[in-house]
């Protein structure tokens, strides 16, 4: 691939591996906000990989620990990922995704969490390790997220021989 070809290439082609073997466009058959979605995961993640190497490089935070929250973020990631319902909508051909009731209480519970995390986590956790232990968990649940939401389109991409 020379370097004109990887410039036009989507991210989301490139980093979602979305392609397809059929010599369809993967990407023209999931809705937009969906690959907006997975695009800003994928750059979310990627930031708080560096601010993690940061506070690792200062001995803020163990690489063992941070890889364990990073794990534990991605179960939480994966589980939270059920406030999206993906499915492939006939009318217009594509992967869609939708909140349901149950989705959104767990979105509600999610940023519960999210909000309270520092004050559930302080009591057993020094305050120079919680703020790299924080960031873990969340990088942990983008990518998560990430990964369940794409194995869910790839899955019905598949069952439509789109890829």
């Amino acid at each position: 691939m020379n370097v004109s070809e990887c410039r036009h290439m989507n991210c989301v082609q490139l980093f979602m591996l979305l392609n397809s073997r059929t010599g369809k466009n993967a990407k023209d058959f999931v809705e937009r906000k969906l690959l907006i979605r997975l695009k800003l995961f994928f750059v979310l993640f990627a930031l708080l990989v560096i601010i993690i190497f940061y506070e690792v490089s200062l001995d803020h935070i163990n690489a063992s620990t941070s890889i364990g929250a990073i794990m534990l973020g991605m179960l939480l990631g994966s589980l939270f990922v059920r406030r999206k319902r993906i499915f492939w909508e006939e009318e217009t051909s594509r992967v869609i995704g939708r909140m349901d009731r149950i989705g959104i209480f767990l979105l509600v519970i999610y940023i519960g969490f999210v909000i309270l995390r520092h004050f559930v986590l302080e009591y057993w956790i020094p305050a120079k390790l919680l703020i790299g232990f924080s960031f873990s968990i969340t990088a942990g649940a983008m990518l998560g997220r990430l990964l369940s939401i794409r194995s869910q389109i790839r899955q019905i991409l598949k069952e439509k021989n789109i890829i």
